[in-house]
């Protein structure tokens, strides 16, 4: 099932999108159900139980809505966290280390999105006034179902609702500005909190539309040149393993986002490094999660 959110920016309702069909709202069919209006991060607390609800009414009478012609907003439009796994590609570590098979961290980087960044997946990315390093990155999005802490390895996936493609947005000068006085000084929640740095989309594919999330192909294109080309097999730790360790020392919340890593191909490690300005388009596709295309705005 692919959940969707539609409508004005900041009012946007959950639905379930279909291809060659549309979008069928979620009220209307759990209104037929005798359920009150939901909200996206409910649904997904929920979904166990909702899911195949919601499958058998979608084969009676729906009024569905053409996705081409209203707006598709963030799958998840009110997520409590974004949660970011820092470094968690080989090939990205590599490319940032500039060195093969790099050391990788000892446990996960956590690093924090607010969670009014999020945008749609074909809602405009705006480059800060302060940034002239703004930069991409592809990453698989964890949505969270059911919250928890101290979550077990093997009790994982029993708390993941599915997936969705999210671009951890980072502007590199606002990250290392003061690194060369010492590497305390980094910034990372300055560089990946812009306002807009969190796109999503285009909808979430539940977690029984993708057998296994480790083996998907990302790519990303910036105006038409293929920039990145990697697979979900290089995360250095795995989904169930995210999950466990965050959930140690962070209570997750249903449509909580963990982005969970970027393979190699950043605007930063090209040669040489090319950053995001005003009139590019950002596409990023991933195998089985659709794709997702964002213009690049500058800040008035």
């Amino acid at each position: 099932m692919k959940i969707v959110s539609y409508g004005p920016e900041r009012a946007e309702r959950p639905g379930v999108f279909v291809p060659g069909q549309g979008i069928a709202p979620l009220d209307p069919l759990f209104r037929s159900l005798g359920l009150t209006s939901l909200d996206t991060n409910t649904v997904l607390s929920l979904l166990d139980v909702l899911q195949p609800m919601v499958e058998k009414a979608l084969t009676g009478p729906v009024r569905w809505v053409d996705e081409s012609t209203t707006r598709i907003g963030p799958p998840v439009p009110r997520p409590e966290k974004i949660i970011v796994a820092g470094g968690n590609y080989q090939s990205h570590v590599d490319e940032a280390m500039r060195r093969k098979d790099a050391p990788s961290p000892s446990e996960p980087i956590i690093i924090f999105k607010p969670s009014n960044t999020v945008i749609g997946p074909h809602d405009a990315l705006v480059r800060p006034a302060q940034s002239e390093q703004l930069d991409y990155e592809t990453e698989i999005g964890v949505v969270i179902g059911r919250g928890g802490r101290h979550i077990p390895l093997d009790r994982a996936y029993d708390h993941v609702a599915g997936y969705l493609i999210a671009n951890d947005v980072t502007a590199r000068d606002l990250a290392f500005k003061d690194v060369h006085i010492h590497p305390m000084y980094a910034q990372m929640t300055r560089a990946k909190g812009i306002p807009t740095g969190a796109p999503l989309g285009p909808w979430l594919v539940t977690k029984d539309e993708v057998p296994d999330p480790h083996r998907l192909r990302l790519r990303c294109w910036v105006n038409g040149e293929l920039r990145q080309d990697g697979t979900s097999e290089e995360m250095i730790v795995d989904i169930p393993h995210l999950v466990e360790d965050i959930s140690k020392v962070i209570e997750l919340s249903p449509g909580d986002v963990i982005m969970t890593g970027t393979t190699t191909g950043c605007g930063a490690f090209q040669d040489p490094p090319v950053f995001l300005r005003h009139g590019d388009v950002v596409r990023m596709e991933i195998e089985g999660l659709g794709v997702m295309e964002t213009p690049i705005v500058d800040e008035i």
